[in-house]
């Protein structure tokens, strides 16, 4: 199907100036697609597999839902192509739940040593 702006491809007319870009984009949206895909089998094989430690076990899951999550925010909410201010002011907070668990940890070694 062909829109008022693009000609039809028998007529023998190049490829409106888009084309390439939404190819480029549809790879790029298919090529994210299979790493989620590969990145949900290692996930269920860590929850499943037996003999993993928990302490294991629970950080790998965590550490592959962080990078599932990072990379739906680069590529679908195109933070790949925004300013590094901005990349930060998105998963900048993102450390903040991880510097308190930190302090809380060694505030609680700290009170358990004393």
């Amino acid at each position: 199907m062909t829109t008022a702006t693009e000609a039809p491809a028998s007529s023998g007319a190049p490829p409106s100036p888009g084309a390439a870009e939404r190819r480029h984009a549809r790879a790029q949206y298919l090529g994210a697609f299979a790493v989620l895909a590969v990145l949900t089998v290692v996930e269920v094989g860590v929850a499943l597999i037996p003999g993993i430690p928990k302490g294991a076990r629970v950080s790998g899951l965590v550490l592959i839902a962080v990078s599932k999550a990072s990379l739906i925010a680069l590529v679908f909410m195109h933070l790949r192509y925004e300013t590094r201010v901005l990349r930060w002011t998105v998963f900048g907070p993102l450390l903040a739940p991880a510097v308190y668990g930190l302090v809380l940890i060694s505030d609680a070694t700290w009170r358990f040593l004393r």
